[in-house]
């Protein structure tokens, strides 16, 4: 089964905002398993136990997330609700390691069809 490292943004302006991010990698996180992806979504559950607005514990947090992008064959990029600081970070990650990089816009572009082509 192939890795597949989705990146998308997290921090939000808001309670609000902060739903909608969750909620939108939640989204990827499921079409990757549907697609037959074994899906890392690191601020899907770093975050329940490391205080994003921590620099320190977001260090700490954005250091795994790096490692385990590593380990992936894939990286999805969710740019639905643009690009973060964060996710810049990731996507210059990914080409350093030769990830492929495949995103999820326009709207409706479904993972499935990424599938097709790695």
């Amino acid at each position: 089964m192939k890795k597949a490292y989705i990146c998308s943004p997290y921090r939000a302006a808001n309670a609000t905002e902060l739903d909608r991010n969750l909620a939108y990698a939640r989204e990827i996180t499921r079409q990757a398993v549907e697609a037959g992806f074994a899906p890392i979504t690191p601020h899907l559950y770093l975050t329940q136990c490391l205080d994003d607005k921590n620099a320190e514990e977001r260090a700490q947090g954005m250091a795994v997330g790096a490692e385990l992008l590593t380990l992936c064959d894939v990286m999805f990029v969710g740019d639905k609700y643009g690009i973060s600081e964060g996710m810049t970070s990731e996507i210059a990650l990914a080409k350093e390691h030769g990830i492929r990089i495949t995103k999820m816009t326009p709207a409706g572009y479904r993972i499935r069809d990424a599938q097709l082509r790695l």
